[in-house]
């Protein structure tokens, strides 16, 4: 049996778990992650959680960063949630220390390896994989291997525009009108509802609550998200034409509500030959840690 250890680091938490060939969870530990502290601090704190270990038998070290990755450079290129990380030779650094390969990749790319390979894509050659939560971020995983592309924002859907007449809320300003994380993420469910509904529809979770409760706005917002949401499967479907979609995140807990309404705007807009995709739901409580810890075996082959 092989081990690997995954390191997932977010902008408060990091989670450690060394993980063996299936996906099992063998010892883990969850500690604040000091992300706005520097890298150095960020470094320090993961070398001296990972002295739990038995690092003996592990063959690679993956870290899941929340930010996109240089595949090549093996270093994070931007890094919003942990500040000044930006470049920070954390592979380098921690290969010297523990003897062991170390790889990064961003969170989102982690996790859809991680539901590729082990979830609900197991057993589908091409997984693309969507998180619909705070945001829209993407994945795509061919043969167990996420493609990075140009400086690791290969699958990164955020910006695809889907509706260009959409109102643009300030906290887009980064993205174009009408991409998909504008109009179809969790934040911006709750601003539309917010702004048609009031303080009671200002988050996802209320607006999707007042839904199954029949409120005739918050459907419309519903309805309204799963055909721009599947104006952008739609859209990956023209170009990747993948296996399967599996969708993860916060909203995906909420697919009742919606999942069907998505599979029939997909049909409605993709190709005639591509209809038949399945459109899946994320499986894995942990794809996060798990995905780390896959993104070493995928380098290692």
């Amino acid at each position: 049996m092989n081990y690997y250890v995954g390191i997932d680091l977010g902008g408060t938490n990091v989670r450690i778990a060394k993980v063996d060939d299936e996906g099992r969870i063998m010892q883990d530990v969850i500690a604040p992650s000091h992300g706005l502290e520097g890298p150095e601090v960020i470094e320090e704190n993961i070398l001296k959680l990972l002295e739990q270990f038995d690092l003996s038998d592990v063959k690679s070290i993956g870290l899941a960063i929340p930010g996109p990755v240089d595949g090549e450079k093996n270093v994070i290129t931007m890094a919003t949630n942990i500040p000044g990380c930006e470049n920070y030779p954390f592979a380098d650094n921690m290969e010297k220390v523990t003897g062991i390969p170390v790889f990064l990749d961003n969170d989102a790319n982690a996790a859809g390896l991680a539901e590729a390979v082990l979830g609900a894509g197991r057993g589908y050659h091409e997984i693309y994989y969507l998180t619909h939560s705070t945001g829209i971020g993407g994945a795509l995983v061919i043969g167990g291997k996420v493609v990075s592309g140009h400086k690791g924002y290969a699958g990164e859907v955020a910006n695809v525009i889907v509706d260009p007449e959409a109102k643009q809320y300030p906290v887009y300003a980064h993205l174009n009108r009408g991409g998909v994380e504008t109009v179809a993420s969790g934040t911006a469910m709750g601003l539309i509802g917010k702004e048609l509904i009031g303080d009671e529809a200002d988050s996802a979770r209320k607006v999707f609550v007042l839904a199954s409760e029949g409120n005739e706005i918050a459907k419309a917002i519903v309805d309204k998200m799963s055909k721009d949401f599947a104006t952008c499967l739609a859209a990956i479907s023209a170009i990747c034409a993948p296996d399967a979609f599996v969708i993860g995140g916060g909203c995906s807990h909420s697919s009742a509500l919606y999942f069907e309404k998505l599979k029939e705007y997909f049909r409605s807009m993709a190709h005639e030959g591509m209809r038949d995709i399945p459109i899946l739901k994320a499986q894995l409580s942990e794809p996060g840690v798990l995905g780390a810890a896959m993104i070493g075996k995928s380098h290692l082959g």
